[in-house]
């Protein structure tokens, strides 16, 4: 088996757009939950294309690089005098302030084992907009998904005795 290293986004982030400069597309492995149920911690990968300044929408999810120099993924909320308020899906904490200079790429698809969610298929974008629509919802919803992986785990304990 080969060994594999680890590396952070920080680590990477000079090769990461170097690529997306040069056309290419990204796989990154998912880190965090802040985009959970649809993006799972460590389980699911992100195929990134590079921003070319195309218009982003409320419900649309970006790439970007924090003042504070961190990277994250997270969606658009919503859009005011050109700025972007964005926030992750598993939170209810919203992040303003974004600009089109802090966005290096948009995400394409999720990869998930052998299944791939694309980014403009019907399922996803009925996902996107219900989940945008509902952020009144978002704490008890967030309360329901977190109950379910707790239920499942100790299910998994009872079995595994």
């Amino acid at each position: 088996m080969p060994i594999q290293k680890q590396y952070s986004i920080d680590d990477l982030a000079p090769v990461i757009t170097s690529l997306l400069a040069e056309g290419k597309k990204v796989i990154v492995s998912a880190a965090g939950n802040s985009m959970y149920p649809l993006i799972r911690n460590q389980k699911d990968a992100i195929v990134l294309t590079a921003y070319k300044g195309e218009s982003v929408s409320i419900g649309d999810m970006i790439f970007y690089k924090r003042t504070n120099g961190q990277y994250v993924l997270h969606r658009v909320v919503a859009i005011e005098n050109g700025e972007f308020t964005l926030m992750g899906d598993n939170q209810t904490l919203q992040e303003k302030g974004i600009t089109n200079q802090q966005i290096i790429a948009l995400p394409i698809a999720v990869i998930r084992g052998k299944k791939t969610i694309v980014l403009s298929s019907k399922g996803y974008l009925l996902y996107k907009k219900a989940w945008t629509k509902t952020n009144i919802f978002r704490k008890a919803g967030i309360g329901f998904f977190n109950l379910r992986i707790r239920a499942s785990k100790r299910l998994k304990k009872i079995i595994n005795k």
